[in-house]
């Protein structure tokens, strides 16, 4: 199964640190990193990483660390808020046709009531079951991640990835009761929840092949 990395990152220097990183990334070839800019908290950067396994990922630590990453970070003074790997439970776009061509990226995440996790990721699958092919239709991709390590380990997260801030803005603006179809899913889902939180991100650093 195909595994992610994902970073919470916070500087007081972003747009440098984005754009080194960009450079260190480009350097080494990568096109399966993600950096995302938070829209309302700009001293904070998301970063994704994919790969096909556990190993991959070890290998291309010490790449990173040998092409010099812990002193880039080191000098944009760069604190990490949170990390983990995840994995993905369902999503609309499983053979990743729109891979790098959204702008913006949604994430809505949160803690899960201890026991709870199966229904919840029962319920946000059966939300991207029932809506996710008309989001496609539309340029939008939806997934729902789980978290395999990292601070909390009962955390999961609804990634959707957006063509333009005018469908952002659109989707964070919709009103909770706006589908009918996924009700009884949503209330199910977020009443196994005991917090949510919601990050809306510029994509500055798009994924190219995942390979």
């Amino acid at each position: 199964m195909p595994i992610g990395l994902y970073r919470h990152l916070e500087t007081p220097q972003p747009r440098d640190f984005i754009e080194a990183a960009n450079s260190l990334n480009d350097k080494l070839g990568k096109s399966n990193v993600q950096i995302l800019h938070n829209l309302a908290r700009p001293t904070q950067i998301v970063v994704f990483m994919a790969s096909k396994s556990l190993a991959d990922f070890e290998s291309q630590s010490e790449e990173y660390v040998s092409a010099g990453l812990p002193e880039l970070v080191r000098d944009h003074n760069v604190q990490l808020v949170n990390q983990g790997f995840v994995v993905a439970e369902a999503m609309n776009d499983p053979e990743f046709t729109m891979l790098g061509t959204h702008d913006y990226v949604v994430l809505t995440s949160g803690l899960v009531k201890i026991g709870k996790m199966a229904e919840v990721i029962a319920s946000g699958s059966r939300v991207i079951e029932k809506i996710g092919p008309e989001l496609l239709s539309q340029g939008i991709a939806s997934m729902l991640i789980r978290a395999v390590s990292g601070n909390n380990l009962n955390m999961v997260a609804n990634r959707v990835a957006l063509p333009s801030i005018e469908a952002t803005e659109e989707f964070i603006t919709r009103s909770p009761g706006g589908r009918p179809e996924i009700a009884e899913d949503m209330k199910e889902w977020l009443g196994n929840m005991t917090s949510i939180t919601r990050g809306v991100f510029k994509v500055k650093r798009k994924f190219g092949s995942l390979d």
